[in-house]
């Protein structure tokens, strides 16, 4: 699509009418009447509104004479969540940079649009060791940073049969000291790169970004409990741990 045809699609999306009736008719096919009242609009007005959606593709007429929104549209409204969580995080997304994932989650960062952010380090750090300690199953944490006070809280849950998992970048164990004299009681993968903070404790998940220096904002958090934003997290941590390799000097439990 041209760009200049790209400008007119988008024409006939941005309007809060507009994306009322799509709305509407998403839930269950309505008459024209029924829209005019579900969206308060006067019967010309509705008019006009559905002339221009079903020009655009988006709108068409049943043998009901019962609105229904087109795939296409269904299609657009698939994207909604997206760009409902480019505006709500926008001051957030003007100072870090997600694209730091991989392209798959920067398409499905409408998950996070359910999220909390957490902000301050202490509020950040509380989140994270209250989540650990009432964790009972599960616990994935990528981390470029060394986490130590974590570290007897994720023996203790190995220990108790939790599903514990650990991703470090490799640079770390190339340091004067690595952490390979680190007892551990569950597997460590090493990733070539790690340019964020990710956990998954059960149902619940927190990730934070860096910043436009490139430094993890530890300080800013996306709180993740319901269980869209989960799942996006759950799969993105797995993707990375797919893609790291086994710490081969530490003993480690199998992983299952």
């Amino acid at each position: 699509m041209e760009s200049t045809g790209l400008a007119r699609f988008l024409f006939e999306l941005a309007s809060e009418e507009r994306l009322g009736i799509l709305a509407a008719i998403s839930e269950k096919p309505l008459r024209h009447a029924q829209i005019a009242r579900r969206v308060r609009m006067t019967d010309s007005e509705t008019t006009r509104h559905l002339n221009r959606l079903t020009a655009a593709g988006l709108v068409t007429k049943g043998p009901q004479s019962e609105y229904v929104p087109t795939n296409l549209a269904r299609l657009v409204s698939a994207d909604f969540p997206f760009f409902s969580f480019l505006l709500a995080y926008r001051e957030f997304l003007l100072n870090h940079d997600v694209l730091v994932l991989p392209p798959g989650f920067v398409e499905r960062l409408g998950a996070l649009s359910g999220g909390v952010l957490t902000k301050g380090t202490y509020n950040v750090v509380a989140t994270q060791e209250r989540s650990l300690r009432g964790a009972k199953r599960r616990i994935w944490v990528l981390s470029e940073q060394a986490f130590e006070q974590a570290l007897p809280i994720l023996r203790e849950k190995a220990s108790g049969g939790a599903d514990v998992r650990v991703i470090r970048p490799r640079e770390v164990f190339q340091d004067p000291v690595p952490l390979s004299a680190v007892k551990r009681n569950y597997p460590l993968r090493l990733l070539g790169e790690a340019r964020m903070f990710l956990a998954v404790v059960d149902d619940v998940a927190g990730v934070c970004f860096p910043n436009l220096h490139g430094e993890v904002d530890m300080a800013t958090m996306v709180f993740l409990d319901d269980g869209v934003g989960c799942k996006w997290a759950e799969d993105l941590f797995l993707h990375f741990w797919n893609e790291a390799r086994e710490r081969l000097d530490a003993p480690t439990l199998p992983d299952g």
